[in-house]
């Protein structure tokens, strides 16, 4: 695509949102979408984004958070912090996609690292979420193995692995060699593990959908 095309499509995109907000034109959502549908056939990633918002929101179209989710997606592929945002709402909420807790979270901390109005506290929330998530399924399970998924601490195989897991003294996440088992040493770097620190059972990898 051109310079004068992506200018071009800029312009349609400017006269959708001026629709849409009731800023320098009527009010009318369906005049907009027709706009915003123009620009974001073309590419234009502001548009792909707004698209989806209005049809999460059914501004000018029946609300179809399904419809939205694709649009969205493409929106936040292409780096964009507010559509990244907006996607990880989904993923927290279930809306048009499989409901994803840590995908959420991974989508607002990058759009926090954007700088993205709002989206370091939304960050924030969602791991508060995720941190009372993680409590109740190991209360809820067996103390018997250290079990561990690509995302999170599954299963214990202590009580001492218990509390530090909870306190995220231990905890999984992403290193150059993948998902890990982390933890601090005794300088307060990030050490990666193999086996519980403190009854020396080693960690087995398991699918988060594991049934116990």
């Amino acid at each position: 695509m051109s310079e004068k095309d992506g200018s071009d499509l800029e312009s349609v995109y400017t006269v959708g949102m001026a629709y849409m907000t009731g800023s320098g034109r009527p009010l009318d959502y369906r005049e907009g979408i027709k706009y915003l549908q123009k620009a974001a056939d073309g590419g234009f990633v502001p548009a792909i984004r707004d698209l989806a918002v209005a049809y999460l929101n059914g501004l000018g179209v029946p609300p179809n958070a399904e419809k939205a989710y694709p649009l969205m997606k493409t929106a936040s592929d292409a780096l964009d912090p507010n559509a990244m945002y907006h996607l990880a709402l989904m993923y927290e909420t279930g809306a048009g996609v499989e409901r994803d807790l840590y995908e959420a979270l991974r989508l607002m901390a990058y759009s926090a690292g954007m700088n993205f109005t709002g989206a370091a506290e939304e960050a924030d929330r969602i791991e508060g979420e995720i941190d009372g998530e993680r409590k109740r399924r190991l209360f809820s399970r067996p103390i018997l193995k250290l079990e561990i998924s690509d995302v999170d601490i599954e299963a214990v195989c202590c009580k001492s692995m218990l509390d530090a897991a909870v306190a995220k003294d231990v905890y999984v996440d992403e290193t150059y060699m993948g998902p890990m088992l982390l933890t601090e040493d005794e300088n307060g770097d990030e050490a990666a593990i193999t086996e519980c620190p403190f009854c020396k059972t080693k960690a087995v990898r398991v699918r988060r959908d594991k049934k116990y």
